[in-house]
């Protein structure tokens, strides 16, 4: 009986029958976990010290900084180096901040401008991390797999999504804002020795496109992959609508203070409505995974986008905590459909000499987007409120929507088979 079911699942979930993807899975679930703890309790750390919605939107902007000036590079190593190689350098980089950050708060030392600081040299390590994550997972699973995939990966995101911030939110509302974050940023730190111990597993990929020798070529690498993003412009669609739904739209960066003034509660309620918008991607990362697949991907992917804005705009509009959590879980799934399907169309359409660059430029929209929008709807808070920065951004995502609905057409008609790209 239970082969039986084993064989179910295997034959639902294909993607599952290989070795090296399942170790991706579990080590990235737990290194996803520990990051969600650590990016949630920094946001209530800086606004306990500060009370101030535009301190914890720096955030993004510092995070940001060395995504753009160092992405592209990234990208060009993870095409010409071995991949696992680069993954054990930029998850020890990063595991060393957290232990920093637990350090300085555990003792007292620890400012705005410290956190600041180790935000800044995380995204360095993060700047050449990002792009052989995006990469690998299609070199551990067969291309017909790869949809399959991506929704589990999806789904493992999304589980840390929810029991990461709730974590957070409990730590730090039963054992003070001192233990509570130093717990949480120690507890990253342990996490990222999963996703080591996994990577360790993996078989060496050697690079598919020669190294470059000087300066000059490895410009030249980068401009072959934006020729080739010139001449897919359904892939560019995809990263702009992204970019410009989430820039509008985001908010993260407004929920302590939102749940502080706004609802008049603590962190644990803080957790839970954080938690929230993972509760929605799950839900929909889990249809994803169990349905076939779906059709008219591009038209898919602008009406997420159109939703996105509409549960943002309703999340401004609440004035209770359950109204406010279920809006915010609209958000949570309407991201994860667009995610999902936007790296569908991506991964397929690529080739692997070439995935590493475009995941690095895919990297740079789909993190800038909401990085930026955080810091654009705190900026917009602190000089109005954060229910007027929220309201504004909803209606400026349901108009990029309906931009892209009636003005792009390559991507509102654009529907992908299963063929492997050619170089």
């Amino acid at each position: 009986m239970g082969l039986k079911s084993t064989v179910r699942l295997t034959e639902r979930l294909p993607s599952l029958r290989h070795r090296h993807f399942r170790n991706w899975i579990i080590g990235s679930f737990i290194s996803n976990l520990g990051g969600q703890l650590q990016t949630w309790g920094m946001f209530w750390h800086l606004d306990h010290l500060t009370h101030n919605p535009w301190a914890v939107g720096l955030v993004g902007v510092i995070r940001v900084v060395p995504l753009l000036s160092l992405g592209l590079f990234g990208g060009v190593m993870a095409d010409q180096r071995d991949r696992r190689s680069l993954l054990l350098v930029t998850q020890s980089g990063m595991a060393s901040t957290a232990v920093l950050l637990a350090l300085l708060t555990s003792t007292g030392h620890i400012t705005p401008n410290v956190i600041y600081l180790l935000v800044a040299l995380e995204a360095v390590a993060r700047a050449y991390n990002g792009p052989v994550r995006q990469a690998m997972i299609a070199n551990l699973v067969p291309p017909e797999h790869f949809p399959n995939a991506a929704s589990i990966n999806g789904i493992q995101w999304r589980l840390s999504d929810i029991l990461g911030p709730a974590i957070a939110g409990l730590l730090i509302g039963q054992f003070g804002p001192n233990l509570g974050l130093t717990l949480c940023y120690g507890l990253n730190a342990l996490s990222f020795l999963a996703m080591i111990a996994a990577v360790i597993k993996l078989p060496k990929f050697p690079p598919l496109t020669n190294r470059s020798k000087s300066p000059r070529e490895v410009v030249d690498s980068i401009k072959e992959g934006f020729t080739f993003l010139r001449q897919a412009p359904v892939i560019a669609n995809a990263m702009w609508i992204d970019f410009w739904g989430t820039f509008l739209a985001g908010g993260q960066a407004l929920l302590p203070a939102f749940v502080r003034a706004d609802l008049k509660l603590g962190p644990h309620w803080y957790g839970m409505l954080a938690s929230a918008a993972g509760v929605g991607a799950m839900v929909a990362s889990l249809v994803l995974a169990l349905i076939p697949t779906i059709r008219r991907q591009g038209l898919w992917v602008i009406g997420m986008i159109g939703m996105f804005g509409l549960c943002t705009l309703l999340f401004g509009l609440s004035h209770n905590f359950w109204m406010a959590a279920a809006c915010y879980a609209g958000v949570g799934a309407s991201d994860m459909i667009s995610t999902v399907l936007r790296q569908t169309i991506r991964q397929l359409a690529i080739p692997d000499n070439l995935r590493g660059r475009l995941s690095a430029i895919g990297m740079i929209f789909q993190i800038s987007g909401p990085q930026l929008g955080d810091a654009e709807a705190a900026y917009l808070a602190e000089r109005t409120t954060v229910r007027f920065s929220l309201i504004v951004g909803g209606v400026g995502a349901l108009a990029v929507a309906a931009w892209y609905r009636f003005r792009r057409t390559a991507l509102r008609d654009y529907e992908h088979t299963h063929e492997t790209p050619k170089a």
